[in-house]
């Protein structure tokens, strides 16, 4: 299923919104990239320092006499790790409005892993729990032995590019397009933020009403029609490249950073 979920969120339909005639495609998910990725590690190199971490783990507990199975830090890739910015504008495409409404897209490959996770979770005695998680236990060894990447700053700025490009008159623009849109089909959401929040809405449940799924998909339609992905995605881009020349410097340092990051996990995978 997610196969098909993120292959048509790669192409992402001709749609019709807000009348007959047919719109423009919204941005392919490949186009969704922005300045700031370049910063932050992909999956293929989160997995291996996760892989790292479950090794240099398994060795502390072992040097301390604890008996205790760790399962590998490693996931099959879901949507948000093949495409990071996938929902930074909300639902996008229309298969995965349909299917899914405004929950997050999971494969049943994925369910069970987190599933699997969460009881071995459960199942940790108290003295396991503080040994792997403790003050100065195994987790907190291994971070420090992969070398630690202060990354707040960037966490900060990564949200306030967000904000600072829905501020932009031309998102603005698009987003009254959007509400009008929307208003013609029935809705009264001042913006995506509000129809994704609205408290009808019970994310976290397994069951997904067709009622979502109905509005995901208005919602997807209008964003095609105002062309909103395109317009916020563009001025996003424009405010985190502006962000990277004023603080070139600690961009630079972070970069380095996780570089620092990975050949640790590297080493450790390569004498394992």
């Amino acid at each position: 299923m997610l196969t098909k979920v993120f292959a048509a969120a790669l192409v992402l339909f001709t749609l019709t919104a807000c009348g007959s005639e047919p719109v423009e495609p919204a941005l392919p998910a490949e186009r969704l990239a922005l300045p700031f990725d370049r910063y932050r590690p992909g999956f293929a190199q989160e997995t291996e320092i996760g892989r790292a971490r479950a090794t240099l783990v398994r060795a502390c507990l072992h040097d301390r006499g604890v008996e205790l199975t760790v399962p590998e830090d490693d996931h099959t890739p879901g949507a948000l790790d093949l495409s990071p910015n996938l929902r930074r504008y909300g639902v996008i495409d229309e298969v995965t409005a349909t299917n899914f409404g405004y929950h997050f897209p999971k494969t049943p490959e994925e369910r069970k892993q987190q599933s699997e996770q969460r009881r071995w979770a459960a199942a940790l005695t108290e003295a396991q729990r503080t040994t792997l998680f403790g003050e100065r236990g195994c987790t907190e060894q291994a971070e420090t032995e992969l070398t630690k990447v202060d990354d707040g700053f960037f966490t900060d700025a990564d949200f306030r590019s967000l904000r600072a490009s829905e501020a932009d008159p031309r998102v603005g623009t698009a987003v009254a397009d959007w509400r009008t849109c929307m208003a013609g089909r029935g809705y009264a959401y001042a913006d995506p933020r509000s129809a994704i929040s609205d408290p009808r809405w019970n994310l976290d449940a397994e069951e997904i009403p067709d009622e979502e799924k109905e509005t995901a998909l208005d919602d997807v339609w209008c964003k095609a029609s105002a062309h909103l992905v395109e317009v916020w995605h563009d001025v996003e881009a424009g405010v985190q490249e502006q962000g990277i020349r004023h603080d070139s410097g600690r961009f630079d340092r972070l970069a380095a950073a996780w570089q620092t990051r990975l050949a640790a996990a590297r080493r450790v995978l390569g004498s394992s």
